[in-house]
């Protein structure tokens, strides 16, 4: 476990789609990205369609495709909560 890393959950409706630990995350907020690093402020923002990008502890950013949403983050935690999501290519 890096001391720089937090965790990154995300749900739909019907699945956790992830959950897994991450050091840095960008999410389509709705006026603009947002960057997401350990020991960020809390907050919560809608999400708008697009591109959720998380870089894992071994140093591999990850993409997946969101159509909108919520995002929370509290105590070195996101949490996305939306209605469809899938691995981007």
């Amino acid at each position: 476990m890096s001391e720089s890393s937090f965790i990154l959950k995300v749900v739909t409706p019907n699945e956790v789609f992830f959950e897994g630990r991450t050091v840095s995350v960008v999410a389509p907020g709705a006026f603009g990205y947002l960057g997401i690093l350990k020991d960020h402020a809390p907050f919560i923002s809608t999400l708008s369609k697009g591109n959720l990008t998380y870089k894992d502890e071994a140093g591999q950013f990850r993409t997946m495709r969101v159509e909108g949403g919520f995002l929370e983050v509290q105590k070195n935690r996101v949490l996305v909560l939306t209605d469809k999501v899938e691995s981007a290519a």
